[in-house]
Formats: structure tokens, sequence, C-alpha cells
């Protein structure tokens, strides 16, 4: 009778030590950034696709303070630096879509996407001077123009011919780089694997 309370007492032990074993062999749990990124960004992508772009960047600007400096935080900047720089989207811009691609390129650690924020962030610099010459070129259309008496009749002048052809070129250039920020868009939107 005294060996029965014993053997109980040693498998009881022995079923504690292998419960504290298995504990101690099973692998950390996946950190939450890296289980919640997949839906976080499959949900921003659909909200941009849509024209949400308020909501996609929010949904992305959330993450990254709940999650900061994690890589998935990284990459939302990635993802708010694309968005913001899309032309449907009417509260972006180049100067904040560049700001927060460069504020993605700064970071050290490795990044998912450094190639396409590098070539994004060199199309939206090429657009942006791009509006700037075509802006500074119709100021300086207007400037140009000879000025007349208000009691003169209103006639239509003809701008100068460089002044046509420098607008139209900067047009093109502009309608290339909206092209390619588009294919590149459409192309990051796409499943890894289906590209």
């Amino acid at each position: 009778m005294s060996i029965a309370p014993s053997v109980r007492v040693l498998t009881c032990l022995a079923a504690l030590a292998v419960g504290g074993c298995n504990r101690m062999l099973q692998p950390n749990p996946t950190p939450a950034a890296v289980r919640e990124w997949p839906q976080t960004l499959a949900t921003a992508q659909e909200s941009a696709g849509r024209g949400d772009f308020d909501a996609a960047d929010s949904l992305l600007g959330q993450f990254a303070r709940q999650h900061p400096g994690s890589h998935n935080a990284s990459e939302a900047t990635f993802w708010q630096g694309l968005f913001r720089l899309d032309p449907s989207n009417r509260n972006g811009s180049l100067t904040v879509g560049l700001a927060t691609l460069d504020a993605y390129l700064a970071e050290p650690r490795p990044h998912d996407h450094a190639a396409e924020a590098m070539t994004l962030r060199r199309l939206a610099a090429q657009l942006d001077a791009a509006n700037r010459l075509a802006a500074s070129a119709s100021v300086a259309a207007h400037d140009v123009a000879p000025a007349r008496p208000a009691t003169e009749p209103r006639t239509e002048t003809k701008p100068d011919a460089n002044t046509d052809a420098e607008i139209k070129r900067l047009k093109d250039e502009l309608a290339k780089a909206n092209a390619e920020l588009e294919r590149i868009k459409k192309r990051l939107a796409q499943p890894p694997g289906k590209n």
C-alpha cells in the first residue's frame, strides 16, 4: 500500500514534467503584427480600390501606431505612400506621397518594396518637376501676352509656338509618368506570385 501512493506521486510528477517540456518545445506564438498584417493590407487595398483612400490611409496608420517598430508597420508606410501618390486620391499629393516614401526608405531595416518605392519616388519627383515646369510655362505665356486697354475689344492672342511646344511636351511627359504610376500600382495590388 505504501508503494501505490509513491507511484501516483511519481506519475503526477512525470506528467507535470512532460507538460512543462511540451510548453518549452512549442514555438513562440506568432506576433500580432504578423497575424494581423495580411487582413489589414487586404482591407486597405480593397478600400483604395473603391476610391476610399481616407479609409485605407487611416487603417494603415492605425496598424503602424499599434505595432511601432515592427517590419509590417514599416510596410504600412510604403502602402500609405503609394496610395497618397495615386492621382485619383483627392486628399493625396505628390509632396505628401514623396515624404511618406522617403520615410519608408529611411527606415534602416530591410524593406519588402524598396525597389518599387525608389521607382515610385523617382516617378513622383519627375511628375512634380513637370508640373512645376508646366505651371511656370503657363505663367510665362500669360506674362508675354500684350497688355491692352480695357476699352479695346477682346481678341484672341496666340501663345508663342515655343511655349505651345513646351506645354505639349510637358503634358506628354506627365501622361507617361501617370501611366507608369498606374502600371506599378496595378502590379503591386496583385497578390504575391501572380506577377
